[in-house]
């Protein structure tokens, strides 16, 4: 049987809670609930901070983006792994690298001196 482990992020939520509180408190005077130099504003950015936190390290976490990692007695894995024998032979330096021979990068004559 497999576990899995749900990993919480309450740095991230402070974070993303900072900005959802200054979004509240900039809702709240753009809207004129709130005067701008008085707490009300500080009051929404600091629920803001709350919220954020309380929910990172509470909330319904995300399921994994992939399956598990395989064990170290795991054997190869047939989607990613190919069958022995069927890899495809990858030219090395020393191969041709095209009709004429010509390794990339070498100076070719085309009859343009430079001064």
């Amino acid at each position: 049987m497999s576990t899995s482990t749900t990993t919480r992020h309450p740095i991230r939520g402070f974070l993303y809670g900072i900005v959802f509180g200054l979004g509240l408190a900039f809702v709240a005077i753009g809207q004129k609930w709130a005067a701008l130099g008085t707490w009300p504003p500080f009051i929404l950015f600091v629920v803001g901070i709350v919220v954020g936190t309380v929910w990172s390290t509470f909330g319904p976490a995300k399921g994994p983006k992939g399956p598990p990692p395989a064990g170290p007695d795991a054997g190869p894995d047939p989607v990613h792994d190919p069958p022995p024998g069927d890899a495809e032979e990858v030219p090395g330096p020393d191969a041709a690298t095209g009709p004429d021979d010509t390794p990339p990068g070498d100076a070719v004559d085309d009859g343009i001196e430079i001064r």
